[in-house]
């Protein structure tokens, strides 16, 4: 935790993607809710099997055709495009250790890449470093933030085209780049 500690407010945006990341995959069940009209099925098979990836692909398999038949499936593969780009970010964060390597930004690194070498290990000095910084989060957290606007758009569109709604009360996103995972 010490590297967490000296840099505090990266560890905050860190907590935030790591959390947040359950929302964008409410998010989805919700997308694909409202365009299959089938809450049960939607949420059991997304939800009723632990797996992150498991979960978007559920989405995509039971969303794609209704998104499809709406005319949207090229904004609903773009949702699903994002999410999975988020969910590289939240891996990274989850399965990855952090520490000062007195570089001046944050350390990151993947204890199971070293764990795979057939050398014998007596330290972690192999383990490589990747670093992050206030800029690279915040602009990961953006990205997070366009992912949730885009998949909120998909759905109200859908429900719109569906005519559930009058009108589309979001404005669709400007697409927006992948970040880096990492400087």
């Amino acid at each position: 935790m010490s590297g967490l500690t000296k840099f505090h407010n990266e560890g905050a945006i860190i907590g935030r993607l790591l959390t947040g990341y359950a929302d964008l995959e409410l998010d989805l069940l919700h997308c694909v809710q409202v365009a299959t009209g089938n809450f049960d099925a939607a949420l059991k098979a997304m939800f009723g099997t632990r797996g992150e990836t498991r979960r978007i692909n559920e989405g995509v398999a039971l969303g794609r055709p209704a998104y499809q038949a709406l005319g949207l499936q090229a904004d609903f593969d773009r949702a699903i495009t994002a999410v999975r780009f988020c969910l590289k970010i939240r891996n990274q964060y989850a399965h990855h250790t952090f520490w000062d390597d007195n570089t001046g930004n944050l350390a990151i690194g993947a204890l199971e890449q070293i764990a795979k070498s057939p050398s014998i290990l007596c330290d972690l000095t192999d383990i490589e470093a990747k670093h992050v910084d206030i800029k690279l989060l915040m602009d990961q957290d953006k990205f997070y933030k366009y992912t949730d606007l885009l998949i909120g758009w998909v759905n109200y569109e859908g429900r719109y085209r569906n005519g559930n709604l009058v009108n589309n009360p979001v404005s669709k996103p400007l697409k927006m780049p992948q970040p880096p995972l990492h400087l």
